[in-house]
């Protein structure tokens, strides 16, 4: 019984440890004065705060489902603004992309982060890929080999396994902040779906998550992100797959159309709208 006990200890330390690193770089953050809550994250290595609602478009009742084109999603989140009775937060943007070398972006696909348009993007400066890969510790549904990793199985059952502190994270299409050069009739998206980096029309909807330059808010008075997950870790509930079901908004023919792009191209190639 004492061997037993004690191999259970060991592994739910291990447990909280593995856990609490994938979200050691969130920090709780109020912006409506109760302390006890936080409505945003700030990121520590990004230096930029995550509302905590990734569907408020839906929450706060601006859109039915929180689907926007992309000139709708850019002025909505730029009139954001919150008030915790003495501050005023009202800086508020879509996720950048930014060249993953720091000098130019690279439109060639694949599957290792190496490129901009592609899978397994861990570089800080993608703001969506690195939430998805780095914060949350989700996986690709193509390994860095081209092998699919298969956790991408239908738009009811998706790669977005973790979503941490966060609420309504949709199993969908993101949009970012930035358009796409080659022609600006694009944007950059991230594919919460399957972790897929690339661009779409903007005449698209898909959802807006909200983010602010720096430090917003004030320290909540609550367990960060990092202590939640150790709780959970000590309740057995480490390794609960969290599937997000029902959604109609993922339009899987999107999903299809360019899984069928990257079978029939096993190298990187460049993609070209014309």
């Amino acid at each position: 019984m004492k061997l037993r006990g004690t191999l259970i200890t060991s592994s739910l330390i291990a447990a909280s440890l593995v856990s609490g690193a994938a979200h050691a770089a969130l920090q709780g953050r109020d912006l409506d004065g109760n302390l006890a809550t936080s409505e945003a994250y700030y990121d520590t290595v990004l230096d930029i705060t995550w509302l905590a609602d990734a569907n408020y478009a839906q929450t706060s009742g601006f859109d039915a489902d929180g689907r926007m084109l992309w000139n709708t999603a850019y002025q909505w989140v730029a009139a954001l603004s919150f008030s915790d009775g003495i501050n005023v937060y009202d800086s508020w943007r879509l996720p950048t992309v930014e060249p993953v070398n720091g000098i130019s972006f690279n439109y060639n696909l694949s599957y290792d982060g190496s490129t901009d348009y592609g899978y397994n993007i861990t570089s800080p400066n993608s703001e969506l890929a690195y939430m998805f890969y780095v914060n949350l510790g989700n996986s690709a549904d193509f390994n860095p080999s081209y092998n699919v990793g298969g956790c991408y199985v239908s738009s009811s059952d998706t790669c977005l396994d973790n979503v941490g502190p966060f609420v309504n994270l949709q199993p969908s299409l993101y949009w970012s902040d930035t358009q796409y050069a080659p022609n600006i009739s694009y944007a950059w998206v991230f594919g919460m779906p399957d972790g897929l980096q690339w661009d779409i029309n903007k005449a698209n909807v898909y959802y807006a998550w909200a983010v602010s330059p720096g430090d917003v808010g004030v320290a909540a008075v609550l367990p960060e992100a990092n202590t939640w997950a150790m709780l959970l870790a000590g309740l057995g509930l480490i390794g609960w797959r969290a599937r997000r079901r029902g959604s109609s908004a993922f339009d899987e023919l999107e999903v299809c159309r360019i899984k069928s792009r990257v079978q029939q191209a096993p190298f990187s190639f460049a993609v070209n709208h014309g």
